[in-house]
């Protein structure tokens, strides 16, 4: 099972501040800006920032308008072939997952558990992006 980093998310109260922080004062890139996520042109793994308000949206839970509890700063996203069928393994070996794999709306098919010490995880999949006119 071949297993690749594929994002480094941190979870901000600021969005719209840290954007500038990283945009502007680091001098990286923005490469996608969607509600309440941004991403860098960054070599290797992808970088980017998500708006805290927003966790319990991804973790399938009722969001509350206000940013959701507890100790979530980072995600850590490692892209696989299948994220179905790493589902099915990994939870044969008792991974608790938060929830099941879905299709999301930035072009992958993901799921998320937490490690021992509760950091959040997110297996997933680049979904096909459809053809573009004229590229």
């Amino acid at each position: 099972m071949l297993w690749y980093l594929g994002y480094v998310v941190l979870f901000v109260d600021d969005f719209d501040g840290s954007v500038d922080f990283y945009a502007k004062k680091v001098g990286l890139p923005v490469r996608l800006r969607a509600e309440g996520y941004a991403e860098f042109a960054v070599e290797g793994a992808k970088f980017a920032l998500l708006a805290r308000a927003r966790a319990a949206e991804l973790l399938g839970e009722r969001p509350s308008g206000k940013p959701a509890p507890g100790p979530d700063r980072v995600a850590v996203t490692v892209l696989v072939e299948d994220v179905d069928r790493v589902f099915r393994e990994l939870s044969g070996r008792g991974v608790q997952f938060l929830g099941a794999p879905t299709d999301r709306a930035w072009g992958q098919r993901s799921v998320y558990f937490r490690d021992p010490e509760g950091h959040l995880l997110e297996i997933a999949t680049n979904l096909p992006r459809p053809e573009r006119p004229g590229v």
